[in-house]
């Protein structure tokens, strides 16, 4: 295995540089895998190596689309105020909590956060009580990575400081990229009509690769395996 190398370097040292480089779009299955690993891991782990958060300081637009929210405050009064988590909650109830009249009316001491999907298709985060002045919100987010994005010289120390993951995790993401190549890989040549003896020793290769990303991705997840959860 290369040492501090490149996504793309592991991939090879894994797989072979025949199969990292005849898939077309390899980044695309690059950033696929660095989604799905976000989404599995413990969401504890990604607060702890989150970028700067959004700040929001009235309820205009905050686009969500492409983002992963991770957590979501608000301050609440203008001198000396505590930093307050916002509950999450659905439509119907997020517009209750905005009647001065009903019992379930936010306030600076229970403040909650809504995405409204009412902006053509974009998201935006909406908090209540509406932050303004000093009395602020803050968002903690992980940014997916979009398609397009050349993510093959990405290394352990630039997955941590780009791309907010930790660099331990540079291992997985090889791992789960290899699997992604190599079944394009066998894709096309099944197309292709390929050697048949070939495409079972390739799948052979996608299992082990597999269980070996299950036990790697494994060490970040919580307890229950299922990210985020308490």
């Amino acid at each position: 295995m290369a040492v501090n190398g490149t996504i793309a370097q592991r991939i090879t040292d894994l797989i072979g540089s025949q199969y990292s480089t005849d898939a077309d779009y390899a980044g695309d299955f690059i950033n696929a895998a660095i989604n799905e690993i976000a989404d599995m891991v413990s969401e504890d782990l990604l607060l702890k190596y989150s970028r700067t958060p959004g700040e929001l300081t009235s309820n205009s637009e905050w686009l969500v689309e492409g983002r992963k929210i991770l957590k979501v405050t608000r301050i609440d009064s203008d001198s000396s105020g505590i930093e307050r988590e916002c509950k999450s909650l659905g439509r119907d109830m997020f517009s209750a909590a905005g009647d001065s009249g009903s019992i379930h009316f936010a306030t600076a001491f229970s403040p909650i956060y809504h995405l409204d999907s009412a902006n053509a298709g974009a998201a935006t985060l909406k908090i209540l009580p509406e932050p303004g002045g000093t009395q602020r919100g803050k968002i903690w987010y992980f940014s997916y990575v979009t398609g397009g994005t050349d993510t093959t010289g990405v290394t352990a120390a630039t997955l941590n400081t780009s791309y907010f993951l930790p660099s331990e995790l540079i291992h997985a993401v090889a791992l789960k990229s290899s699997v992604n190549l190599l079944n394009a890989y066998i894709s096309n040549q099944i197309q292709d009509e390929e050697d048949i003896e070939m495409m079972q020793m390739l799948q052979a290769q996608i299992q082990l690769l597999e269980k070996s990303y299950t036990q790697e991705i494994s060490r970040y997840m919580d307890e229950s395996g299922k990210p985020g959860a308490e």
